[in-house]
Order: C-alpha cells, then structure tokens, then sequence
C-alpha cells in the first residue's frame, strides 16, 4: 500500500485522494453503530410522553443552552414518577433504581467523532432546527430506538446546510 502512494509522487491525484481518505474515513465513524442492537436501562416511551405534554428539552437539558445536550438522570424521571402512575413495571425500575442508590446507565446512540464539533445550541436555538431532523422521528416511538433512526453523515449535514443556505466551510465543523 505504502508503495502505491509513493508511486504517486507530486501527482495531481495525490491530494485528492489523502483528503478523500481522511474525510471518507472520518464520515464512517458519524453515527454510532455498535455489533449488536443497544438495550436500554427502561423501555422508555417517547411517543406516551410526548402526548402528556413534555417536549424533547424537558428531560433532554442543555439543547437550547449549550453545546451538548444530555440523556436523562435519575433526578429527571423521579420529578413525575416518584410516585406510581401507571402499572409500567418499567416506571417501577426508575423507583426501584432510586432505591437502590443507581443511575440511569443509558447508551447513547449518536456521537461525533472527535475532530467533529457540533451545538445543539446552535442548531435548535439559533437555527431553529427540529430535533427530529438529526435525529428521526424518535417522539412517535414507543421503545427507545435500538439503531439511531438516520444515519449522520457528512453528507447528510452538507445538505442540510446547502438547503439552509448555512456555511459549508470546513473549519466550521471540523476541528
């Protein structure tokens, strides 16, 4: 391999292909992909909570206020289910949890890769953007997704910028 690219020497081809391989490289590793399907610690609802009133921001802290958004504490869920509403047995893991002195070990299912930087602040405050636009329809689901519901590429976010008409350049995002 290593012979190929010094067969390049000063070709023409040789630029192209380096930035082709690093950002198709680093395109690959946009959404998180684990082996097998991610189990979470409650088979939370989104679509029951949605049609209660709660929007994405009121457990999901820091999407309009900073760069990263969070999942759920403990804290979060008990501020509704710290007494019984329903018969969920999944509502009694979060009392039982509690009790028990344990966090809410979830897995999230999108990451950047580390040369990649992202707001939501920026994405949901300023432009105005859905969550369901990064992340799929995950208000209509009934079980947490076990796959993130659309793949996050570099394409996928160039599009949306150029449909946007927000900035393409490269140091925007990478760095």
């Amino acid at each position: 391999m290593l012979d190929f690219f010094r067969g390049l020497g000063s070709s023409v081809w040789a630029l192209p292909l380096g930035f082709g391989l690093f950002f198709g490289l680093g395109a690959l590793s946009f959404t998180y992909y684990p082996g097998s399907a991610i189990t979470q610690p409650i088979a939370f609802n989104h679509r029951k909570h949605i049609e209660n009133g709660l929007a994405c921001t009121d457990c999901h802290a820091g999407v309009e206020t900073q760069a990263r958004a969070t999942l759920p504490e403990l804290d979060t869920c008990l501020t509704c289910h710290e007494s019984a509403l329903t018969t969920s047995p999944e509502e009694k893991k979060i009392r039982t949890m509690a009790a028990a002195g344990k966090a809410l070990a979830w897995v999230p299912l999108t990451r950047m890769p580390a040369h990649v930087y992202f707001s939501h602040r920026r994405h949901v405050t300023f432009a105005k953007l859905a969550c369901s636009g990064c992340h799929g329809p995950v208000e209509q689901s009934s079980r947490p997704p076990d796959r993130p519901l659309l793949s996050l590429t570099m394409d996928a976010c160039i599009q949306c910028h150029e449909k946007n008409q927000a900035r393409t350049d490269c140091n925007d995002c990478h760095r």
